[in-house]
Order: C-alpha cells, then structure tokens, then sequence
C-alpha cells in the first residue's frame, strides 16, 4: 500500500512538472518568426502542389525541368501531375512583382505591377487571341487581337 501511494505522488509530481513544461514551451514560441528558405506542400501521393521558396527551383512541364531563365522567388502552384500552373513570383533581375497563370507549358495570364506605378494585365490564347491592358501615371491602353488582327487599339 506504502508503495502504491509512492507512485501515486511520483505520478502526479511528474504530470505536473511536465503539463508546466508544456505550458512554458508553447509560450516561448508563441511569438517566434519561422524563418526559411523555402517550403513544399505535397499532396497525399506526395507530389508538390505548392512550392514557397527563395530562389524557386526550375519549372517543371510534362515531368521535365525546364529553364526559367532568371531566379525568381514566390509562391508557385502545380497541378495533380506536378506540372507549374502559377504563381506569385518577384524577380532577381526585374523589380516587378508578377501574377502568372498558366497551361500545360504556356503562360496564359499575367498581372504584372512595376516599382514605378505602372500596371498590366495580359491574356493569351491560341490562334493570337490575346487581351492587353496596361496603365502609367501618363496613359492607359488596351490592345484586344481576335485571330491576330485588331479588334481594339486604344492609347
């Protein structure tokens, strides 16, 4: 019986020491800043549907990897094959700050803001259908291409 009631404090002496431990830690971190260099989000067959990273890997495309041409730092979508679809992305080289959405291999809208001010919005489709619209502090335009030929050219 002696034995019993010594396990029993030792018991609850321990369950405290550590539900106050427990406590402590989640208030140390509570305001802590996780700092990293990237982060992948994959889906339960384990194939990465969002990539946040500094600078982002290469795009891939039909299962390949394809160059980008310049770093590019973001948040990028990929679809159930792992495919890029889009993304928030700023450039190394260029200061703007770009939202892309795309096909299978092909960018088919891009919202795009300059440091400066100036803001654009273009839509791609086949045949050289395509949408433009772009605004500065001096002028706005719209270019709309139906099969490659001027429905509208506004300056």
């Amino acid at each position: 019986m002696k034995t019993l009631r010594f396990l029993l404090v030792v018991n609850l002496l321990v369950s405290g020491f550590l539900f106050f431990e427990y406590s402590q830690i989640e208030k140390r971190f509570e305001d802590r800043i996780l700092k990293v260099r990237g982060l992948v989000v994959a889906d339960s067959t384990g194939v990465e549907r969002v990539i946040i990273a500094a600078p982002l890997p290469k795009p891939i495309t039909l299962g390949k990897r394809f160059p980008r041409g310049d770093n590019v730092s973001s948040v990028m979508l990929y679809d159930a094959e792992g495919n890029e679809r889009g993304g928030y992305v700023t450039s190394d080289s260029y200061p703007n700050v770009f939202l892309t959405l795309d096909d299978l291999g092909r960018q088919r809208a891009l919202f795009l803001a300059e440091p400066q001010g100036a803001t654009s919005l273009f839509l791609w489709a086949d045949n050289n259908n395509q949408f433009k619209l772009t605004t500065t502090d001096e002028e706005t335009s719209l270019e709309v291409l139906s099969n490659g030929k001027h429905l509208i050219e506004e300056k």
